[in-house]
């Protein structure tokens, strides 16, 4: 079963994606009185930052990865001069959607970020995500990895972001030699799922010093692959003090349980699409 979800308030999943990440947070430390006369050393154009979080649920573009179980992530990023930056990002996801494997999702990525008119920025860059491991059953015998590339265009002004993404590769494992394994119920090969897409819409409204309302909607088209392309959306509430960000938000998608939902040993079925409520805190560095 390919298990797509969405963490909402991490980028590049963090999302690296959400959060599907996007940010460098550097600390400045700032120079006390007794320093006032000392020579100031030349400020270095590496910055590292990173989180951790802890989620009921961890919801990769509306689909849940841990069979709606709780989540434990973290990642770190490095940014470097002239906009580009490289990090890597951890999660547990379950052995239901991922067989096989060491129930472990590790992402790598790269860009560039930065200003290219007035009140726009740009993000662009490739994800590639890995998990150890874990195999589909083809129908020649041999045993094919999830491990998925995809490359990335995003945009952000105010509040809003828009962001694209193109698979380099088969979709999460889907060729044409996977079809009866890789989802709940099988396909029909129709070809290779090698060029799916994702478009991601966000919104982020302030409500005051109180919290953060997020809007998200999201469109998965599988190539080749029609009912199993779907749409997600989610409406969410965080509200942040200090480094601690506390999250909640109601996930939903259209997708067809007949496709998205997985099995464990003791023979019981979940539906990995179904709309829920998922909760959050997180911690930046």
């Amino acid at each position: 079963m390919v298990a797509l979800g969405v963490l909402f308030f991490v980028s590049n999943k963090a999302q690296a994606q959400d959060f599907q990440a996007q940010s460098a947070i550097a600390s400045v430390v700032p120079r006390s009185s007794v320093e006032s006369d000392l020579p100031v050393a030349a400020t270095s154009p590496f910055a590292l930052s990173g989180s951790l979080s802890l989620l009921t649920d961890y919801r990769f573009r509306g689909i849940s990865q841990t069979w709606r179980g709780a989540a434990l992530q973290g990642g770190v990023e490095l940014a470097m001069p002239h906009g580009w930056y490289l990090g890597t990002w951890l999660s547990n996801v379950s052995s239901n959607s991922y067989p096989q494997g060491q129930s472990l999702e590790h992402d790598l990525y790269a860009g560039w970020r930065g200003d290219v008119l007035t009140d726009w920025k740009l993000d662009a860059g490739l994800l590639h995500y890995r998990y150890p491991g874990a195999r589909l059953n083809a129908a020649d015998g041999s045993a094919q990895r999830f491990d998925t590339t995809e490359a990335y265009l995003g945009a952000t002004h105010g509040g809003f972001n828009v962001k694209w993404s193109v698979a380099m590769t088969p979709y999460f494992g889907l060729r044409e030699s996977t079809t009866a394994s890789a989802f709940a119920t099988a396909l029909t090969p129709t070809g290779s799922s090698r060029g799916s897409q994702y478009l991601d819409l966000n919104y982020q409204h302030p409500l005051g010093d109180w919290a953060t309302l997020g809007l998200h909607a999201g469109y998965t088209h599988v190539r080749n692959y029609s009912e199993v392309s779907y749409a997600d959306w989610r409406v969410s509430l965080a509200k942040t003090w200090g480094a601690w960000t506390a999250s909640a938000a109601w996930v939903g998608t259209s997708a067809d349980a007949r496709y998205y939902s997985a099995v464990n040993s003791q023979g019981r079925m979940r539906s990995l699409g179904r709309s829920g409520l998922v909760l959050g805190l997180s911690a930046a560095f």
